[in-house]
């Protein structure tokens, strides 16, 4: 299981790079994984499971804080893993010819997908709360980056950022759900809490609310629901994977695998009722909006969402039959629900277009299509024999037996539903494949067999799982089983059980359905034209690229028509805006973000001063009670240990005042830097070199970075009348954070006078333990490698938050020169009069026994002085003082990646090494020690943690290059050095093509179009040139 989820993880890294050379092609890779995992599944699993096996894996992470990545197989999370493996490898098969035409992109969707389906895999394999919540929270992420795709549409973007926000919301309060859940438990192992839950009461009844919270927003329920129609800006595969097979089957996953727990141990009023009433009320809610839009995909999206609250319903409820129902319309939904939207993105490819009210004819030019979407619409509408049917009927069958208030309610609600579910199923059919009087035949153009094959097989397989109904029963009666089997015994899947009520409400339903779609089309006649009248250009294609194609899908997103034509329909039409969750949504963003300006504007003054003096008021508060309530001051205070300590401190001293005291930035800045290297030296006569050299290395990249920074501001600090007003409440803050320092450095220095007890310890264990006989480094890359990966992670988000900040406001000093008559002069790189030779020459002699250096210092750090931090900062100078002496044109060719891709790197490294002993049933973060006699060299040994090492050298090689990408900026224009195309414009300004984009007459990157194109739904339109004016 653990290698089936890291496959998808790992394949979907390269897909990136064999996108590069095989294209669209690339998607038929990425299908190759989930269809493996597919296959293993069926062969090796399916027999065990349905046997009564539960396989498991395990890693263990923490074992005294109970915290381990713990997967299990049980009958619903096979069926879950099946969907997930088929469905997305004929999704990713499909997506192939989808964007067979987009102009690139290619390997960030595959991968995007493919990354999504282990996450998911990883959901529902998942046998711990907290590592089904890591993956819950991936699927997030993963869903918003299909969902904006290339983030060139607005739409594109407002929608996935909504569904960030729904979901992420409703995830938090699950989290916090969990945690309760799992300490009234003593357990979070979610197969231990079914077998013994807790008692409801307590903590438990409010922890079962907060996790049906987040259930609900996964799964689309009323009122959370306006993010999945929203998203059907994204493209058909996505939709077809995430929106009908997938994501969306979350919530319902997690309420059924909970669902035996809670008739166990009576969580009914916690649980089994708010989940019944809520998927009833979405049911309705979702059914009446499919029932009016006009848009095929919109329509399904409300169609799932109506399909969703009855899965939500049936699982919520609880009851063995409900429960075989339930996990039977769960793959029925995932089959014809699929298969639709792959339908209709065919259309929109073929057809030009996804509008009801536009197309006609499109059934006799393309019967086969027509006749998988009738296949996979019989069974989303329950007609026999298809797995719908299977589904629907067991369901009625259950409400019926069960009786009782509560379930005759609900089987009222389900036939309601079921009803407006046959209506817009004909609906759908209709506005898709039949003739319509009075409107000409839409275009069509022939489609690939394997571009509407996948589609075809999940309509079949729909057909086949309903006529093979005692398979299913076998694949499904295991989950079925974890409920009582109820006074009528036990319920088998079967097309036939003999007359009774439930074929005839199915048949009531049905009929039912035909009226309502008939009703719907005469008062559409009768008014003369449809209730939403087509726009201009309906029938245009939305699978064309560019501003026309994102503005069809913004319309999708947002819900349909809007405007005039709406509030001109009929009163059963605009009924469904009583149900509008997208303009609930739009209100609480607005309300919450005038809020949020309300209390900023009352809290926040624009003023550092302010700031910084509210911070340091509060530290000399809090920590002065502490010295106040009586702390044991040493008897003897030693002014110095060392002699050379005196003349240090007073170097330091003497550099703080002077700061004070300075007129200029550029003087303030370098008497700073003396105060640092004062710091550092007084760590040398400590006998600590480690700190020493990182402190030394910090101290010159700042001084680097004070002076690019302060090329832009004036040349002396500001004089202000105010400024002396306000001069002596500075003082008395500042001189008390310098008593109150002072006084905690006393206190403290009373409690011990040698090394502590977790001294002692690293001393002790870093030789055999880590093979390190720099402790130091051995704390870093083993000991506290946690702590280190958190840092070296936010440290590159902060480099590239900030990066991206100065260059979307910065000058645009760095703009590449035009290719117009004014621009006929471009000087040859480095061929500026200001330049200097000396330098010049020194800079090229230093570099590269800076770089050795600096790799030298990564190998050492673990015996001796040095490490990946240090070695990464002397790399970083190396790179300054050649850009310092001879311009980004010296520094691009010399660097084989761009800045992000070195963190990104980085990054990368330190968690695979992070993560590789776990598949050797190694703890996290474990550290090896692999030793080997090597021909000439002799006996040579390798600390695993030195590739964490060089993670960490990466980043900070990455970090200190985006510094000079950003503040750097100009720095060539005022030492008379050329500019290279890119610096501070947005292109790369690194890179192995940085030489040939430098040379005289060579073009610029910025003077192609962009590479990523959009797709058919509208995503993004063609490229746009990275190199141009915003």
């Amino acid at each position: 299981m653990i290698v089936a989820i890291a496959a998808h993880l790992a394949v979907a890294a390269l897909l990136p790079i064999l996108a590069r050379r095989l294209g669209a092609r690339v998607y038929l890779v990425a299908a190759l994984v989930p269809a493996a995992a597919f296959c293993w599944l069926l062969v090796a699993r399916v027999d065990a499971v349905t046997s009564g096996a539960r396989p498991e894996a395990v890693v263990r992470w923490a074992a005294g804080l109970r915290l381990e990545a713990a997967f299990r197989l049980g009958p619903l999370a096979l069926l879950m893993a099946l969907l997930v493996t088929g469905v997305g490898a004929l999704v990713l098969v499909y997506a192939r010819w989808y964007h067979a035409h987009d102009a690139g992109g290619f390997g960030r969707s595959a991968s995007a997908l493919l990354a999504f389906a282990g996450a998911m895999l990883g959901l529902v394999l998942a046998d711990d709360l907290l590592t089904l919540y890591v993956f819950w929270e991936l699927t997030t992420v993963f869903s918003f980056v299909l969902i904006g795709g290339a983030g060139l549409a607005t739409a594109a973007r407002r929608s996935a950022v909504q569904a960030l926000l729904v979901t992420t919301v409703g995830g938090l309060a699950m989290l916090f759900g969990f945690v309760l859940l799992g300490e009234a438990a003593g357990t979070y192992r979610i197969s231990g809490i079914v077998a013994h839950p807790p008692p409801a009461g307590g903590i438990v009844a409010v922890a079962l609310p907060l996790v049906l919270l987040g259930a609900a927003t996964k799964s689309a329920q009323a009122p959370f629901h306006s993010w999945l129609p929203a998203a059907m800006v994204a493209p058909t595969p996505v939709s077809a994977y995430l929106h009908a097979a997938a994501m969306v089957k979350a919530g319902v996953f997690l309420v059924a695998t909970l669902a035996p727990a809670s008739v166990a141990a009576g969580w009914s009023d916690v649980w089994n009722t708010p989940a019944a009433v809520l998927g009833a009320v979405t049911m309705l809610v979702g059914g009446l909006r499919a029932l009016v839009a006009t848009d095929l995909k919109l329509l399904l999206a409300f169609g799932t969402v109506s399909q969703l609250g009855m899965l939500v319903a049936l699982v919520g409820l609880g009851g063995r039959t409900l429960a075989l129902a339930g996990a039977t319309l769960i793959l029925a939904h995932a089959l014809f629900k699929a298969a639709l939207f792959m339908v209709v993105g065919v259309l929109d490819h073929r057809a030009g277009g996804r509008d009801l009210r536009a197309l006609s004819g499109v059934g006799r030019r393309a019967p086969w299509l027509a006749a998988t979407a009738l296949l996979a619409g019989a069974s989303m509408a329950g007609l026999p024999p298809t797995i719908g049917f299977l589904g629907k009927e067991t369901a009625l069958d259950g409400l019926l037996r069960a009786g009782g208030a509560g379930h005759t309610a609900l089987l009222v609600a389900l036939l309601a539903g079921a009803s407006l579910t046959a209506a817009y199923t004909l609906r759908f059919w209709w506005g898709a494949f039949a003739t319509k009087p009075g409107l000409a035949p839409s275009g069509w153009r022939p489609a690939s067999p394997a571009f509407t094959g996948p589609a075809a097989v999940l309509a079949a397989a729909g057909l086949g799982l309903g006529l093979a109904a005692p398979a299913v029963d076998g694949l499904v009666a295991g989950y079925a089983d974890a409920f009582p089997p109820g006074v009528a015994g036990a319920y088998h899947l079967a097309l036939w059980h003999g007359p009774g009520a439930a074929p005839l409400l199915t048949a009531v339903a049905f009929a039912a359905g035909l009226v309502i779609f008939a009703a719907v089309g005469a008062l559409e006649r009768s008014r003369g034209r449809p209730a939403f009248p087509a726009p201009p250009g309906a029938a245009a294609s939305t699978a064309r690229k560019g501003s026309a194609a994102r503005k069809d899908s913004a319309g999708a997103g947002r819900g349909g028509d809007t405007g005039p034509a709406r509030r001109a329909a009929p009163a059963w039409a605009r009924l469904a805006d009583v149900f509008d969750a997208q303009r609930g949504y739009e209100r609480v963003v607005t309300g919450v973000g005038r809020f949020a300006l309300a209390v900023t504007a009352r809290t926040q003054v624009g003023s550092l001063p302010v700031y910084l003096s509210t911070i340091l008021v509060v530290a000399v508060v809090v920590p002065g009670a502490t010295l106040a309530s009586g702390i044991r001051w040493p008897t003897r205070i030693p002014v110095f240990d060392y002699a050379i300590q005196l003349p240090l401190a007073v170097v330091v001293l003497a550099s703080a005042v002077a700061v004070i005291r300075a007129r200029t930035r550029l003087s303030a800045a370098l008497l700073l830097g003396a105060v640092g290297y004062g710091c550092g030296a007084l760590f040398v006569v400590e006998g600590a070199p480690d700190l020493a050299l990182a402190q030394f290395l910090v101290e010159t990249l700042s001084l680097i970075a004070f002076v690019f920074v302060l090329r832009r501001l004036p040349k002396r600090f500001a004089t202000l009348e105010r400024t002396a007003v306000l001069r002596w409440p500075r003082v008395l803050v500042a001189v008390a954070v310098g008593l109150l320092v002072g006084a905690f450095a006393i206190a403290t220095s009373a409690a011990h006078r040698g090394p502590g007890v977790a001294s002692y310890e690293y001393l002790a264990r870093s030789p055999a333990q880590t093979g390190a006989a720099n402790v130091v480094n051995g704390i870093i890359v083993d000991f506290r490698a946690l702590d280190t990966l958190g840092e070296i992670t936010v440290l590159a988000v902060a480099s590239l938050g900030v990066a991206s900040l100065l260059l979307l406001t910065g000058p645009a000093g760095g703009a590449r020169p035009g290719d117009g008559p004014a621009a006929a002069h471009r000087p040859w790189p480095g061929a500026a009069p200001t330049r200097s030779v000396l330098v010049e020459v020194t800079a090229r002699a230093v570099f590269p026994v800076l770089l050795v250096f600096s790799i030298y210092l990564l190998f050492a750090g673990h015996g001796r002085t040095g490490g990946g931090f240090s070695g990464g900062l002397v790399a970083g100078l190396a790179f300054v003082l050649r850009y310092v002496a001879g311009g980004q044109d010296r520094v691009g060719p010399a660097v084989p990646t761009h800045p992000p891709r070195a963190i990104g790197a980085g990054l990368t490294v330190a968690a695979l090494t992070a993560l590789a002993p776990v598949p050797f049933g190694g703890p996290v973060l474990g550290s090896y020690v692999l030793a080997t006699d090597v021909p000439v060299l002799g006996h040579v040994e390798l600390v695993t943690s030195l590739f964490f090492d060089t993670g960490v050298y990466l980043v900070v090689v990455g970090v200190v290059l985006e510094l000079l990408r950003t503040l750097g900026v100009g720095v060539d224009k005022e030492s008379g050095t050329a500019v290279a195309p890119g610096w501070g414009d947005g292109t790369p300004a690194f890179g192995p093509d940085v030489a040939a984009r430098t040379q005289p007459g060579g073009e610029a990157a910025g003077d192609t179009a962009g590479a990523d194109g959009g797709n058919a739904d509208g995503d993004g339109g063609g490229g746009v040139g990275v190199g141009g004016a915003p």
